[in-house]
């Protein structure tokens, strides 16, 4: 009996081996098939949809009869109070009236907000329509038809307004609503959100019930849903319910709310007021944004189409069922699409009950695994600790990439003008540093005669065990956008648990288990960095942002980067395929250091502002994306351009401040008329063409001494179209005829700010109460985006046509009463 099992020995280890191989075969196989998939469904979500045309039915919504007012509008920059601005007002009237059973109203409003400690009083005109419904209660859809001084706004935010108007005509062809609905198509969006602020002094305003802002940084892609008010669960599951193509996810109001993108809409000026809302935006194509190539024709077919049958679909849905309550539970709720299909949305106990589902599920898998003596707890130690070697690995060879391209060589931003490049580099980094930590976990491992079906389980779960880390910490600090690797902990666990029980099935259950979280992840992931990369070019940053570019494509690879290891052992084509991802990241490494980062589809970015004083002009320079001046501007000395690398800004540095002194920030409004904005003469239906800012005018008309403190009466006067900017110092001012208190300021304020935005032309008083202060300066600044100065023209005329700018003047004088 012996003599006949000796013989069969070397059989049965080759019949194990083979079916070893067959397995590990079939996991790469697997693991393949799962990267495709990832890559195709993430690109799947983004295409926008097959656009209507002229002829489809009254009652749906049609790109082709949308587009003329895109293409009627976005003719030129509509900025607050031009008159471009009264031409889009006039043909946004004309749209609305011709619709049956729309109330239309030109609101002239006239108002005033805090914002950060300033006091801002401003003029907006807004176009309201109104489809009455058998309730009062009405849907709000907000979209603002104002573009910046340097932008025609087709993709911001001429095709939201178009949008708007098409949703109501198609509304109003089919039967009354159960509730009413509302258009603003607001102005002074791009001044500080004015528009919104203004409209909610209207009678209207009163009545809405919850509202949907129309926004847009890019001109391309689906519109995403990214923001909801505190307690607006139920308008996320009404968007669940009836969005046909959904585009949705949290991670756009946790990136808002960790104020790493400096951006604000309209949606502050209504949730402020406490209205419930949602915020939607297009997110693509974001180089065109506040550029002269945020055209129509950059907007890719069927984009419009999916701005509007997400919106009727959602009014639709809003008007015709009892409006939903605000929810009383605190904390995010968690929203996001899956691939375009459906909408998940549920309220933060579900995310504890399913990140503790996630915990159990994976103390489980690795119990059932030590059974079957497949994960031992001294196993998972050691997964736990290579793969977080390969992590930080895979971290920071991106990041030192970056660093060294950027910094070290003085080649930053290659990927702004060729993204792929920075996705395939950066990724390719990412990937190189986790197959550095497998080598070093193999080399450590040789002498302990670990094999890689041991490796394989210890890399499981030990991948497992940082993704249940972070998953209860996300879940603990109320992340939202901690969904995909919630997901993707579920189902790695759950597919652990069947291994345990069916070892065969390893391959398939590696797959099947990580798919839905890799798939989300790629989804939030991509959308991220279509948003990013773009925007990077006009943040006021101080240094460029090659590292951050770098750490947002490699943190979601990293999930499933771990998979290539677990497909590809070491030494079974692991070593050969480090080899070639190691030549891709050094390939694509160097080619961020040798290509152009700028061209006229992905054009740099200049502030310019001049300033005037008593003391002279200055030109004040400054980049917009953190690389050297000297580059951008031509005709700086060398000093001029060693100074602008160090300082970022000429002549001085730090962070611009808009030239019209608001700061961001959500506000509290009050409804009074102001005696800057009431007291001077209408604005006309016609402005001269302004070439330069002339001075304001701030005289001392009278000066009464009242004991400890004296009145002052001032005479303002500032040329038709100009902001203004009166500040007086905060240890001096008692009061002030502007309101009827003064405004709470930060610490470090020195003065009290009041700004009058888009003020008609004319002359007006104010009155100040001052403390018994000597030398009390009072300074009047007058300003103006797009303002034409012989300097600034210049400057234009110079810049490359791979360089775009925004450019103002401003002009100061001073009174000491």
């Amino acid at each position: 009996m012996r003599a006949g099992r000796g013989p069969q020995e070397p059989s049965v280890r080759a019949g194990q081996g083979t079916r070893v191989l067959a397995a590990r075969a079939g996991r790469g196989a697997c693991v393949f098939a799962v990267l495709v998939t990832v890559l195709g469904a993430a690109w799947v979500a983004r295409c926008p949809v097959e656009p209507r045309p002229e002829g489809a039915a009254p009652e749906v919504f049609s790109e082709a009869r949308a587009l003329p007012l895109v293409r009627a509008l976005a003719e030129e920059p509509r900025p607050l109070g031009s008159p471009a601005a009264q031409r889009a007002v006039a043909l946004l009237v004309e749209r609305l009236r011709a619709l049956p059973g729309v109330e239309v109203v030109v609101q002239d409003a006239e108002a005033s907000m805090v914002d950060e400690g300033s006091l801002i009083l401003f003029r907006a005109v807004n176009v309201l329509a109104r489809l009455p419904g058998e309730s009062a209660d009405a849907v709000l859809v907000s979209a603002h038809y104002d573009s910046p001084e340097e932008s025609p706004g087709a993709g911001d935010n001429a095709l939201a307004v178009a949008a708007a108007v098409e949703v109501l005509r198609a509304l109003s062809a089919g039967p009354r609503p159960r509730h009413t609905v509302l258009l603003n198509l607001n102005g002074g969006e791009e001044d500080g959100r004015l528009g919104a602020a203004g409209f909610l002094h209207h009678p209207w305003a009163r009545d809405v019930k919850a509202f949907i802002n129309l926004e847009g940084v890019g001109v391309g892609g689906r519109l995403v849903l990214f923001r909801a008010s505190p307690g607006a669960q139920g308008l996320l599951e009404a968007y669940a319910d009836a969005v046909p193509s959904p585009s949705a996810s949290v991670l756009g109001q946790d990136v808002m709310a960790s104020g790493a993108a400096p951006f604000y809409t309209d949606f502050e000026q209504y949730v402020g007021s406490g209205i419930p809302g949602l915020d939607l935006a297009l997110v693509e194509g974001g180089y065109a944004y506040h550029t002269a190539l945020d055209r129509p024709e950059a907007v890719p077919p069927g984009t419009l189409q999916h701005v509007g049958d997400t919106v009727l679909a959602l009014v639709r849905r809003l008007s015709a069922s009892p409006l939903p309550p605000h929810a009383s539970e605190a904390g995010t709720v968690t929203f996001f699409d899956v691939l375009g299909v459906g909408t998940v949305v549920y309220p933060p106990r579900v995310a504890l009950v399913l990140a503790v589902v996630a915990v159990l599920l994976f103390a489980g898998a690795c119990e059932a695994s030590r059974r079957r003596g497949l994960l031992s707890l001294r196993g998972l130690g050691r997964g736990f600790v290579w793969m977080g070697v390969g992590g930080v690995l895979g971290a920071l060879l991106p990041l030192l990439g970056a660093v060294l391209v950027g910094f070290v060589l003085g080649r930053p931003q290659g990927w702004y003008g060729t993204p792929s490049l920075g996705l395939v580099t950066y990724g390719a980094l990412a990937l190189a540093g986790v197959l550095a930590g497998e080598a070093a976990w193999v080399a450590f491992t040789a002498r302990r005669g670990t094999g890689a079906d041991s490796r394989h389980f210890e890399r499981w779960g030990g991948a497992l065990a940082w993704g249940v880390c972070f998953t209860v910490l996300g879940t603990a600090a109320g992340v939202g956008v901690t969904y995909p690797l919630l997901v993707w902990v579920l189902g790695g666990a759950g597919a652990l648990l069947v291994v345990a029980r069916r070892p065969r099935w390893s391959g398939v259950a590696l797959a099947l288990g990580f798919l839905p979280g890799l798939c989300l992840m790629a989804q939030a992931a991509s959308r991220l960095l279509f948003l990013a990369l773009p925007l990077t070019g006009h943040l006021l940053v101080p240094f460029p942002l090659d590292g951050a570019i770098a750490l947002l494509v490699a943190l979601p690879l990293l999930a499933g980067a771990w998979l290539v290891p677990a497909a590809l052992p070491w030494a079974e084509g692991g070593r050969l395929a480090g080899l070639w991802v190691g030549a891709l990241a050094l390939g694509g490494w160097v080619a961020l250091a040798l290509v152009t980062p700028h061209d006229a589809e992905h054009p740099r970015r200049l502030h310019a502002v001049e300033r005037t004083d008593a003391s002279g002009s200055v030109l004040v320079l400054q980049s917009m994306d953190g690389l050297a001046l000297g580059t951008l501007v031509p005709g700086l000395t060398q000093a001029q351009s060693e100074q602008a690398q160090t300082e970022r800004a000429l002549p001085w540095s730090g962070a611009m401040p808009p030239v019209s002194g608001q700061e961001p920030g959500a506000t509290a409004t009050t409804a009074s008329a102001h005696p800057v904005l009431a007291s001077a003469s209408p604005v006309p239906t016609e402005q001269p063409a302004l070439t330069e800012l002339t001075a304001p005018r701030l005289t001392v008309e009278r000066v009464e001494q009242h004991g400890a403190e004296r009145q002052v009466s001032l005479l303002l006067s500032a040329q038709e179209g100009a902001s203004l900017r009166l500040e007086v110092p905060r240890e001096a001012l008692v009061s002030w005829s502007l309101g009827p208190e003064l405004p709470a300021l930060p610490p470090d304020a020195v003065a009290f700010t009041a700004l009058a935005v888009n003020p008609p032309g004319g002359e007006w008083r104010v009155e100040l109460r001052l403390r018994a202060t000597p030398d009390v300066p009072v300074r009047l600044r007058a300003s103006r985006e797009g303002a034409v100065t012989p300097t600034l023209d210049a400057l234009r005329r110079s810049l490359g046509p791979d360089s775009t700018g925004s450019f103002a003047a401003s002009h100061t004088v001073e009174v000491r009463p």
